[in-house]
């Protein structure tokens, strides 16, 4: 490469000017070695995927070489290191690093993040020599990988939409622009416009779970310890280089107001589990603040970021209400918020807003008045963290809560419900499963179904919820919605009774005693056992009786006509008019204590 390079005297800076496309046909080769890699190797559609896009690169650059080489043409390359493509891409590595800690995915995914990079600076070169214009090398490729795959993930066997949705990106960033203060840039966020593109055909066709792990890195992003506190640590790195503070803050504080005027007049909460996720955060301190997109007007920064998150305020609605994937609605804002920049700066610049606009950049210094910017964001943002507005329990995070406020009727507390018991029974969680299946029993918020309430039932039984198992024996045992067995019954009242429900033991010491059912003689002593700490807990009126006849029978226990009769007699106390009843009979049998 040194020995067929030049300096051209007419660039600006240092130009390299080799007669041979040397990156991307490098890049080609990196990407045929990428086969070897365990993620890639172990998949066949993958190494597929990796083979075309090597094969489609080195052909590109191959062609342009033959084509350049009558005319003596040369492949310029032109340094381009700008602080903020580098610094974006030192912060987003960080995430991944303390993301990696507990997410042993991102370390397999990181093999196919490089490539991307590698097959970015490909494209990159190779669009800029096919137009004619230098390539220009510096960081840019590594914050649009970074951000990009911050949301998204194609599945291994559909991974070519990788690489698609990069190249749809790369598109328009190089053909889509237009003239801002007097210099001609790019009009979208290269990462968000080639993941809206792809969001929009992929929302269409309803193939988002299919083709992409979108959910998956989602939830897991979410759970990560402290992920709130790091993004606030490191947005403050950003702000306070590149002068967008007031994007964020204007972001997040619009978004908790919606939140808390919701909540005020509702008494629940718009997204269901949390005030503000920790990938909407994400996005309003590195999504929506690229400099190069994003509004150079004080009040228009303001405009944008309170517009985002009403826009995605709405979005989360709409697209729960249609059973779209709710991890797009913090994406597609951005690009028509990127389109609206002029206005924005047009308008901050006219009549009086204009004169606001202008009293307050010139009150300071840019950078006295950004420093002014950060205090105040940090004393939101420290507000939100000290009170648990973020990064803090939330009520809706139990179902209990939603269960709660579904019987109480608060607007849209049964489809909340809903939405969360079924995305955590898919989660292996007894109790969701449990919930749905006395919804489906009950018919509430759904039309009543008792033969899939009973697969929920089963199912949240396996998972260890007692009360569920005896459900499923008194279903068993009456022939409701299954079919009439008392002897699988007796077992899933064992079971119950095991796991700690009431109802469970019982369900095993009612069959034993008045159904003439064969239980082991082990399991009904157990359930007596059970009951008589229940019993001692005022737990159960029923737990007295089967107690009671348990001793005057002697089954399970030893004969005790006297217990029996205190037993009842502390039924008829409570009101158990069976316990009055059966008082009144062993009354005349029993004989009183002698008296002392």
């Amino acid at each position: 490469m040194h020995a067929s390079r030049a300096m051209d005297p007419t660039a600006r800076g240092s130009r390299w000017n080799p007669r041979v496309p040397v990156v991307p046909l490098l890049a080609s080769a990196t990407l045929f070695a990428f086969l070897v890699c365990k993620p890639i190797a172990a998949n066949e559609r993958l190494q597929w995927t990796f083979a075309g896009v090597a094969t489609l690169v080195g052909a590109w650059a191959l062609a342009l070489w033959l084509r350049g080489r009558a005319h003596g043409r040369v492949f310029a390359i032109e340094p381009n290191v700008v602080r903020a493509h580098y610094v974006q891409a030192l912060v987003q590595f960080t995430i991944y690093a303390y993301w990696s800690r507990s997410s042993p995915g991102v370390i397999t995914e990181a093999p196919l993040i490089v490539a991307q990079v590698v097959y970015l600076y490909a494209l990159d070169a190779l669009m800029s020599w096919s137009r004619g214009r230098p390539f220009r090398l510096g960081y840019g490729a590594l914050p649009i990988i970074f951000s990009t795959n911050l949301l998204l993930w194609f599945r291994p066997d559909y991974y070519y939409f990788q690489f698609a949705m990069v190249t749809v990106g790369a598109l328009g960033k190089q053909w889509l622009t237009w003239t801002r203060d007097g210099r001609r840039t790019h009009i979208f966020n290269p990462s968000v416009f080639g993941q809206s593109v792809v969001a929009l055909v992929l929302i269409a066709t309803g193939a988002t779970t299919k083709y992409t792990m979108g959910e998956e890195i989602a939830v897991s992003f979410e759970s990560l310890d402290h992920i709130w506190t790091l993004l606030f640590l490191l947005g403050l790195v950003v702000q306070g280089l590149f002068q967008v503070t007031l994007m964020t803050l204007a972001g997040v504080s619009t978004l908790a107001l919606l939140n808390l005027a919701y909540t005020g007049m509702t008494g629940s909460y718009w997204f269901v589990t949390l005030n503000i996720g920790a990938t909407v955060f994400l996005g309003m301190h590195l999504l929506m603040t690229d400099p190069s997109t994003s509004p150079r007007t004080n009040v228009g920064r303001v405009m944008f970021g309170s517009l985002y998150a009403v826009g995605y305020f709405m979005l989360f609605r709409v697209f729960d209400d249609h059973a779209v994937p709710v991890f797009w609605d913090k994406l597609l804002p951005v690009p028509i918020l990127n389109l609206c920049v002029p206005l924005f700066d047009r308008l901050a610049r006219s009549g009086a807003v204009g004169r606001l606009n202008q009293a307050w950049e010139r009150a300071l210094a840019p950078h006295a008045s950004n420093a002014v910017h950060m205090t105040v964001w940090a004393a939101v943002a420290g507000t939100m963290l000290w009170t648990g507005f973020i990064q803090g329990p939330h009520p809706g995070k139990s179902l209990g809560f939603w269960v709660r406020a579904a019987e109480e009727g608060r607007p849209r507390a049964a489809q909340n419900l809903l939405l969360l018991a079924n995305y955590r029974a898919q989660f292996e969680s007894a109790e969701a499963n449990e919930i749905l299946g006395r919804v489906y029993h009950e018919g509430k918020y759904v039309r009543q179904d008792d033969k899939v309430a009973a697969a929920y039932f089963v199912r949240a039984c396996q998972l260890g919820a007692g009360s569920a198992c005896a459900v499923l024996g008194r279903w068993h045992l009456e022939g409701h919605a299954v079919v009439r067995n008392p002897s699988i019954a007796a077992q899933y009242f064992a079971k119950a009774c095991e796991l700690g429900s009431t109802a469970g033991c019982e369900g095993v010491v009612g069959q034993y005693l008045f159904l003439g059912q064969r239980v082991s003689q082990d399991i009904v002593v157990a359930a007596l056992d059970k009951l008589e700490t229940m019993h001692q807990a005022e737990e159960s009126g029923q737990c007295r009786v089967l107690l009671a006849c348990a001793y005057e029978r002697g089954a399970g226990r030893p004969q005790d006509p006297a217990r029996a009769l205190a037993l009842f007699e502390a039924g008829c106390a409570k009101g158990n008019t069976q316990c009055c009843t059966e008082v009144a009979r062993l009354r005349e049998t029993v004989s009183p204590p002698p008296a002392k």
